[in-house]
């Protein structure tokens, strides 16, 4: 199904319209919006062509999973973005993704996601009021950006409890739990670096007649790259706590098992040569010098303790335990 909306001018309203009824070229004072989300791929294609789309620029804009990017042909303008369509950062779903393409009168807009979650799917309502696309775009952007953004936020005390209960009871169980938030900040890092680049690249273009430098001045791209610049250095900052967390937990686990195997390297160094008298007065020969002595069993014993104390007492000397 292809949702429409045109403006009228003499109303200065918009109205839900039939795309039937378009024709092409459209009027100069006419204003178009087409959400393709609920359309099938026929009434994509159709509307694709009736607006002229350059083949590759409509093969990107279909595309249900494309990395964040800006493209521009003809008169028309692509960009894709990626939200985060989880309730928070124990899982990874897959992106929310919105891809429109836009000139000064017409916006194509289309949305997926793995979920049910509509945060970047901005409804015609919401936008009623707006009668630049500009503003339009703005709207998006920010969407997608707080997407992101409210579940960082939320991260963070999450986080501050996780590294209190790591130092107090850390487990294999909580560090199986951060070991998964890890995989899951590495892949927002991705879809972060690529719309931070792809903002950053068009902070610093010179060419004054870029489609975007014409849509937006410079005050608002660089909003739109300190957005997403921020969030990407958030998830930095969560992903590299993590793997601090991680390494203290190893560490950690290395330290305990090393202690342990002090004792037991110690325990062997006490009952090594005490096996070895043992062993030597079990040896079943009739002729022993030792056997004929009545106090030779007691000597033995006295031997036998002398040594295992002394070596405690030496462990105890260089602090080994």
């Amino acid at each position: 199904m292809i949702e429409l909306h045109q403006y009228c001018p003499e109303q200065k309203q918009w109205q839900i319209s039939d795309f039937q009824a378009l024709r092409y070229p459209l009027l100069s004072d006419t204003k178009i919006w087409i959400n393709l989300t609920a359309a099938n791929q026929m009434e994509q294609r159709q509307v694709l062509e009736f607006f002229r789309i350059h083949p590759v620029i409509a093969e990107d804009f279909l595309r249900e999973r494309h990395p964040p990017k800006m493209e521009f042909s003809d008169s028309f303008s692509l960009l894709i973005l990626r939200g985060f369509s989880g309730p928070d950062f124990s899982d990874y779903p897959g992106h929310s993704q919105i891809s429109v393409l836009f000139n000064d009168q017409v916006i194509l807009v289309k949305y997926h996601s793995h979920l049910d979650d509509s945060k970047i799917d901005l409804p015609f309502s919401a936008m009623q009021g707006i009668d630049k696309f500009k503003d339009w775009i703005k709207k998006y952007i920010h969407a997608v950006s707080g997407t992101y953004l409210e579940k960082l936020l939320q991260f963070e005390d999450e986080l501050g409890e996780l590294e209190d209960s790591m130092q107090t009871n850390g487990n294999d169980q909580k560090m199986a739990q951060i070991m998964k938030y890890r995989s899951v900040f590495r892949k927002i890092d991705r879809n972060l670096a690529y719309q931070k680049e792809m903002f950053s690249d068009l902070l610093y273009e010179e060419d004054a007649s870029h489609p975007f430098k014409r849509h937006f001045d410079s005050i608002e791209l660089r909003d739109f790259y300190e957005k997403f610049e921020r969030l990407h250095s958030m998830t930095q900052m969560y992903y590299d706590q993590l793997s601090d967390l991680v390494g203290s937990y190893i560490s950690t686990s290395s330290h305990q098992i090393n202690e342990k195997m002090k004792v037991l390297t110690m325990l062997s160094a006490v009952f090594i040569p005490l096996t070895f008298i043992v062993g030597v007065y079990g040896m079943n020969f009739k002729y022993m010098p030792e056997l004929d002595n009545p106090f030779g069993y007691y000597i033995t014993w006295g031997l036998m303790l002398g040594l295992a104390v002394g070596l405690l007492a030496y462990f105890k000397i260089r602090r080994w335990w």
